[in-house]
């Protein structure tokens, strides 16, 4: 979810909150507790840094030297990778974050300070973090995920976080103490989190030995409000 769009909903969700909280005060009852419920899940879900740290802002020339910096050091990577048949994960570090490694903390909102994720390949812009493998289906509305008992017309997919090269601080390709995998150190500008987008890709190669690469088939999107709900109501 972007930025914009986690700020839109942080708002809303404030404002729900405040006029259920006036509304079960003045008028107790089922409908302002809904909305309560609404409120605070949307602010808990959503997360926007309205009023924490700025949002880096880079000039075109910066973003140029950047891409430029980073490029060659991931296209190296992955051919190498390719020829010796490497599949790797990668340890993504937010830089804001960077000493919290490698504690965990099982009570920490939203998004985590680092994760293990699969290291797929690049784009034309970042490298492509690999979130899960799933199936997606073509239907009537449009294109629907299945993460169990696919159809037999669907098609397996990577969900895939694409992060642009100037998202990135360093890569340490060679691990640590902790986890020999390599180390991916990134500003996460995107409303909390490294992406600029999430989408489905279909794995593709050219010939044995070279790189993989990923042709989109559909956007991925965010679960809405009420599907979150419904979604934690069905699980109790």
């Amino acid at each position: 979810m972007s930025f914009l769009r986690n700020s839109v909903v942080q708002v809303g969700s404030w404002i729900v909150l405040i006029g259920c909280g006036l509304w079960i005060y003045y008028e107790p009852g089922f409908e302002p507790a809904i909305g309560l419920v609404a409120g605070i899940v949307g602010i808990a879900s959503n997360h926007a840094p309205i009023f924490g740290s700025k949002t880096r802002i880079l000039t075109p020339e910066e973003k140029i030297a950047l891409r430029d910096k980073w490029r060659p050091t991931f296209k190296d990577f992955f051919l190498h990778a390719a020829r010796d048949k490497y599949r790797t994960d990668v340890i993504v570090h937010e830089v804001a974050r960077v000493d919290d490694y490698p504690n965990t903390d099982e009570k920490e909102k939203g998004i985590s300070s680092w994760f293990r994720v699969g290291f797929m390949g690049t784009y034309d812009r970042g490298v492509l973090l690999g979130l899960r493998w799933t199936y997606v289906n073509k239907e009537a509305n449009g294109w629907k995920e299945y993460t169990s008992a696919p159809p037999e017309t669907a098609i397996k997919v990577m969900l895939l976080g694409a992060v642009p090269y100037e998202a990135i601080e360093s890569f340490n390709p060679d691990g640590d103490e902790y986890y020999n995998k390599p180390h991916l150190y990134c500003h996460f500008d995107f409303g909390g989190e490294p992406y600029e987008r999430l989408y489905y890709g279909e794995q593709k190669q050219l010939f044995e030995d070279a790189p993989y690469y990923f042709t989109e088939i559909a956007e991925f999107t965010k679960p809405g409000l009420f599907e979150r709900l419904k979604w934690r109501f069905t699980k109790r």
